[in-house]
């Protein structure tokens, strides 16, 4: 969804794991998908992308909802990732975060993303998405 969104409205690029982020020289990350919008495709190198990207989603398992939901999730709002989501499938739900939130915006329902004013917003029905992960 967030490729086609992207693609189709010439926003920048979509990069899905394993792909490394270097946020400081002593902090990477391996996100699930990131998006790179076109302000920052300067960062971008062929082995890593250098400094915070524009989105960043992490799809929680069993042995990762800690580390997103508390270590990661800080480190994204410390450096600046305008939009951090957690998309937790059990719950059929994605937690959005921004940089100085204390508390995420939960939706379960709809999700909707305007990364540039010149563009029109991503909007995703939440409830069908997952009917498609379910099948």
């Amino acid at each position: 969804v967030l490729r086609d969104y992207v693609t189709r409205t010439g926003q920048g690029k979509v990069t899905v794991a394993p792909f490394e982020v270097e946020l400081t020289a002593d902090s990477a990350v391996q996100p699930d998908v990131l998006v790179l919008l076109a302000d920052r495709t300067h960062q971008l190198t062929p082995e890593r992308l250098l400094g915070p990207p524009s989105l960043v989603v992490e799809v929680v398992s069993y042995s990762s909802k800690r580390t997103d939901r508390l270590q990661k999730r800080r480190l994204y709002q410390e450096e600046g990732v305008p939009e951090y989501w957690i998309v937790d499938v059990d719950a059929r739900r994605v937690e959005r975060w921004t940089p100085r939130d204390e508390a995420p915006e939960v939706l379960s329902e709809r999700l909707v993303w305007c990364p540039s004013p010149r563009a029109p917003a991503l909007e995703v029905d939440l409830v069908a998405l997952f009917e498609r992960v379910w099948g």
